[in-house]
């Protein structure tokens, strides 16, 4: 069998890296396997078939590289090794390629000799002009700084009299405090996030006296440390509201100041502080946290990678719905839904179209959406079904309503993939509903109420409370 190593690194390329893989395999000084080249353009072939090789096509594989040559298993699975160490070699050059700094950097290492003074000193040019053009930082730019700091200062090193030594000291000094403090602060941060939801025995402390060096003046100029200085207040102190107003403040005074991928954590961890006053009963942070997703969403920090996490867009959506913003949330779902993974995305629109217009009360809305809607994935299955069982009984669909309650029960009774907690939650869910009628008739309301408000295994507690407290639709 061909070794899935390279079949999934090729089949992860674009049509354009592909192309440029074929090039850099056609260079005999990045290619000493001439064979690799024709091995490749086989691979592609059989991918672009959408065929993952198996193990009666090694042997079809081999006629094609050497027809006529008996076969040799060692020297394929060599072949294939060598392919393999050549696209993760691309993929590091072309990783490199996209991040000029990068390159720049270990540029300057490398013409170090005293031969290629002159072309150092052009390096070091292009170096500090690409600094000054992108000013965003990131714990990635700052450690570069470092690094070409150290460079210099490792160069004069060798002479400690001369006039460039000392400055260079200070300034490789001062890169490598910055660089630092972030980082230590960013896991700091990342750890008083953790352990505020999840028991851990694993400590991460800042040393004594931390915190007050880096708050001193020398980096009021860095962004990355006063934000992640507010950050760990935030996280350190969370009754201290105060924390987080300036939080938000200097988030913004310093938005045009930091790299994408880094504002969009910062974003993120200032949500991840509204989630925490909200599961401590703070409703008043909803509103807080949707006006942080229309930032995100407006400074265009959503994509990772020109996709959207099927989790943050749930969450989006959530949030949108549970503060009224209707038309916010529909058309956020229209815009970014073509950015979820393939294989969930058409589940996802469905589905939270269908939860928004059950918000709406869009009930007839609903139904078309959802009654005819099979689902592959369990969650958007259960989801639906759910928001269709409430939707009847909002609208007063009895017949829909029982129906779809006793195939919702076979449906969960016989499925062995949910947990026996879920199937619990879901049971009692219905159980309960159907026994509103009755207890409507009965009058024994109240009783119904109650033991509904001491399960501690109900899914949608809150609508169900609220229908027997209504005592009729």
């Amino acid at each position: 069998m061909i070794s899935e190593k390279i079949t999934t690194l090729l089949s992860a390329f674009s049509r354009v890296e592909l192309n440029r893989f074929r090039r850099y395999l056609q260079s005999p000084y990045l290619n000493d396997q001439p064979d690799a080249l024709p091995l490749f353009d086989i691979l592609c072939r059989q991918l672009k078939k959408g065929d993952v090789p198996e193990p009666i096509r090694k042997i079809a594989v081999w006629e094609q590289l050497y027809p006529g040559r008996p076969f040799n298993s060692a020297h394929l699975r060599r072949l294939t090794s060598d392919l393999t160490q050549f696209a993760m070699r691309f993929i590091a050059a072309e990783s490199e390629r996209e991040d000029p700094l990068r390159e720049a950097v270990r540029m300057q290492k490398a013409l170090g000799k005293p031969e290629y003074a002159k072309h150092l000193a052009g390096i070091e040019r292009q170096i500090a002009k690409y600094s000054d053009e992108n000013p965003k930082q990131s714990p990635e730019s700052l450690l570069l700084q470092f690094q070409s700091r150290d460079i210099s200062f490792g160069r004069n090193s060798k002479g400690s009299g001369s006039s460039g030594y000392i400055n260079s000291l200070a300034e490789a000094d001062y890169a490598l405090d910055c660089f630092y403090i972030v980082q230590k602060l960013r896991y700091f941060v990342a750890w008083l996030q953790y352990k505020g939801s999840r028991a851990t025995e694993e400590q991460i402390a800042l040393m004594e006296g931390f915190r007050q060096t880096a708050a001193v003046a020398k980096f009021d100029n860095v962004p990355l440390v006063r934000l992640f200085c507010m950050v760990s207040d935030c996280f350190s102190e969370p009754e201290n509201e105060r924390h987080f107003t300036e939080l938000l403040e200097q988030l913004e005074l310093f938005t045009p100041d930091i790299a994408p991928e880094n504002l969009r954590e910062f974003y993120q961890m200032a949500q991840n502080y509204c989630a925490l006053k909200i599961n401590q009963g703070r409703t008043d942070y909803y509103l807080v946290y949707f006006n942080l997703q229309k930032k995100i969403t407006d400074l265009r920090l959503l994509l990772e990678d020109g996709t959207l996490p099927e989790t943050l867009f749930k969450n989006m959506i959530t949030i949108g719905l549970s503060v009224g913003e209707f038309e916010w949330t529909e058309k956020f779902i229209n815009e970014y839904y073509p950015y979820l993974p393939l294989s969930i995305r058409e589940n996802a629109r469905t589905f939270n179209l269908a939860n928004l217009y059950f918000h709406q009360r869009k009930y007839g809305q609903v139904i078309e959406l959802l009654r005819n809607v099979e689902y592959s994935d369990l969650v958007y299955a259960l989801g639906s079904k759910l928001i269709l069982l409430k939707t009847y009984y909002e609208s007063g669909e009895q017949m829909a309503l029982d129906s779809l309650t006793d195939s919702f029960r076979v449906f969960v009774r016989r499925n062995r993939d949910m947990s026996k907690g879920l199937q619990k939650e879901y049971l009692n869910f219905l159980n309960f509903l159907s026994r509103v009628p009755n207890a409507r008739l009965t009058g024994s309301l109240q009783e119904l109420h109650r033991k509904v408000s001491e399960s501690q295994h109900v899914i949608s507690k809150k609508w169900l409370l609220e229908k027997i407290s209504n005592g009729a639709r």
